[in-house]
């Protein structure tokens, strides 16, 4: 159908069905951008009554905040945005939700195809504009009329969203091209009107439903990880995993399976069995990570012979336990995990791919008999993780100014019950894992351990809070904060609680723990480029937004602070900026390494006695 023979109401009537569709295959949130050449889009957005809105002025904050809603819903929110350069912006939320097998919808509005490679404002050429980066695209063209364009539009819809979630999480591309009047326009022909009803009547017919299908292992292939499970010792080990790993029947089954083979469970923060309530009783080693740090007590552990580890999920954020696997101590490794190949130091002997779920259920069916009497390997990590944590205690109960470890260890242990408690790279998602044992709190713990990076950590942070409904608190380092000011303009949205601390330690002092920051001879001004130091303070960021602001910089200062933040009326956003001196963190955590190193070739049994200053 040519231009001037187009019904007048037909780009309004296709970006109403097209918004209509992806409502009815799930989709509920929106997060809008402004623009021009996306008007008819966020118009029909705005009239669908399935569809919550949510305005983000940046780009790449509001992919950041969709992000975050997604992570709590395990279901993709959409992203709409103008032409041009405005879709770009969304890359680092894209290369995250790739990397973290995240849901995500982009519906970038375009230029007609007569405008295209002509000096045209405001057009580029956004076919695939996010590369293998994206699970998908369609390129929608321009709109038609006729009833099969309509229902392929329909279908088209009901795929992106199935493939945002199937069989490999992440986000999907839609561009849609719209020609002007891009306002809406009455119905007042007869072709207009005969469009108006045929659009209604499919917009109200059914849309195709995709079942996803089960991933369930093969029973030979449980029996023979079963086999190995049961003819040695052995380690469960959980990096960082989704909200939905949390949820108690899970949890229960996984705790089930030590409990059945008598592994330790050496779990991340963020793996969701961290900060839980006590349940059964296995062996915990939740210091696992100084510990592994330490060259004398991994001589230790490996001299406890080759044994199983049993990985479910994502590796673990944890250096101390790269540098174990680095050295090939010998020991079989067997992954489950639903998606990816989760293996960076490329010697698993197995992996299992399916729901972690239906792995864990499995097994338990088939191991049978007695839990096995505890074994060399796990008396030796459960009593090191009794005596590193006392040290730890020691380590908090310091007098003088805020550490970085108290400040850590405070701010979880003040987590509502139940709450989320989002990590920021660097330092605090390392930090929580060295300072806060199982007990502490109990909270859902999200992270951004996909790519890793500190991109939109609080624009993040206020699309789970929204999503999620009940307190949040995301603890981050200061640089993440600065780099991520537009997210804080994202807050002011949620109905909260919502409790942003910032650890203020006057740069990026991760630097300062990787082989870099130790090197004998570094001119400490060329440091300084990494570390990027800096004297500004963080109030008139959180005054500009019209939040709640406390510094502080004693102990007790950021108790009371962090009191009178969860004891706030809900949809209240404060910052609270936790003046720390730099170099603590490394400094204690130094401290704890050396006395693991120190005491560890001494024997580690269970009636062993503690004493003070290392580990005997």
């Amino acid at each position: 159908m040519a231009p001037t023979d187009a019904p007048e109401n037909l780009l309004a009537e296709w970006a109403g069905l097209l918004l209509r569709s992806l409502a009815d295959a799930g989709v509920t949130d929106v997060v809008v951008s402004p623009g021009s050449r996306s008007t008819p889009f966020l118009l029909a957005a705005a009239a669908c009554p399935g569809l919550s809105l949510h305005d983000a002025i940046d780009e790449r904050a509001a992919a950041f905040f969709a992000l975050g809603q997604a992570r709590w819903t395990g279901r993709p929110s959409l992203l709409l945005c103008t032409s041009g350069s405005a879709a770009a912006h969304y890359l680092p939320a894209v290369i995250e939700a790739g990397a973290a097998y995240t849901p995500m919808l982009i519906l970038s509005a375009d230029r007609p195809y007569e405008l295209q490679d002509c000096a045209a404002p405001q057009t580029i050429d956004q076919t695939r504009l996010f590369g293998d980066h994206a699970r998908g695209f369609f390129d929608l063209g321009m709109p038609d009329g006729a009833t099969l364009a309509l229902l392929a539009l329909r279908r088209r819809a009901a795929q992106a969203v199935f493939l945002a979630t199937y069989p490999s999480p992440g986000a999907v591309h839609l561009n849609a091209r719209a020609r002007k009047p891009l306002e809406p326009r009455a119905d007042a022909s007869d072709a207009g009107q005969r469009l108006g009803q045929r659009a209604e009547e499919i917009a109200r017919g059914p849309i195709a439903r995709p079942l996803r299908p089960r991933l369930v292992p093969d029973a030979g292939d449980i029996a023979e990880v079963a086999r190995i499970c049961a003819g040695s010792s052995g380690l469960i080990v959980c990096g960082p995993a989704p909200a939905s790993q949390g949820a108690l029947r899970l949890r229960e089954d996984i705790l089930g399976l030590a409990l059945a083979t008598g592994y330790p469970l050496l779990c991340e923060a963020a793996s969701q069995l961290r900060l839980m309530p006590p349940g059964a009783r296995i062996t915990r080693c939740d210091a696992f990570d100084l510990l592994l740090r330490s060259p004398a007590f991994r001589d230790r552990l490996r001299a406890c012979g080759p044994g199983t580890i049993l990985q479910l999920g994502a590796p673990p954020t944890s250096s101390g336990w790269e540098t174990f696997l680095a050295e090939r101590p010998g020991w079989s490794r067997v992954v489950v995990s639903p998606h990816g190949w989760n293996d960076p130091q490329s010697d698993a002997t197995t992996l299992l791919f399916c729901e972690i779920g239906e792995a864990v259920r499995a097994l338990l069916g088939a191991l049978s008999g007695s839990p096995p009497p505890p074994s060399a390997l796990s008396r030796l990590l459960g009593a090191a993780d009794e005596r590193v944590f006392g040290l730890i205690d020691e380590v908090l109960a310091r007098d003088g100014g805020l550490s970085e470890a108290q400040a850590v260890h405070d701010v979880v242990a003040a987590v509502p019950r139940g709450s989320l408690l989002i990590l920021g790279n660097s330092l605090p998602i390392r930090e929580v894992d060295a300072f806060c044992r199982h007990g502490l709190a109990e909270a859902t713990v999200l992270c951004q351990r996909g790519a890793n990076g500190i991109d939109g950590l609080i624009a993040g942070a206020a699309g789970a809070a929204s999503a999620a409904g009940r307190p949040t608190t995301l603890l981050i380092g200061d640089i993440s904060f600065l780099h991520d000011l537009s997210g804080l303009g994202l807050c002011r949205g949620v109905q909260g609680p919502l409790l942003v601390v910032a650890l203020q330690n006057h740069g990026g002092r991760i630097f300062e723990q990787l082989p870099l920051g130790q090197a004998s001879g570094l001119d400490p001004t060329v440091l300084r480029h990494f570390t990027t130091p800096h004297d500004l303070t963080l109030e008139p960021a959180a005054r500009l937004f019209g939040h709640r602001f406390a510094r502080a910089e004693t102990r007790q200062e950021l108790r009371a602070a962090l009191a009178a933040a969860h004891s706030a009326p809900g949809h209240t956003v404060t910052i609270i900026e936790a003046v720390v001196p730099p170099q603590s963190a490394r400094e204690d955590q130094r401290y704890l390494v050396s006395c693991i190193d120190r005491e560890a070739p001494r024997c580690i049994d269970r009636e062993a006695p503690t004493r003070r200053g290392g580990i005997s």
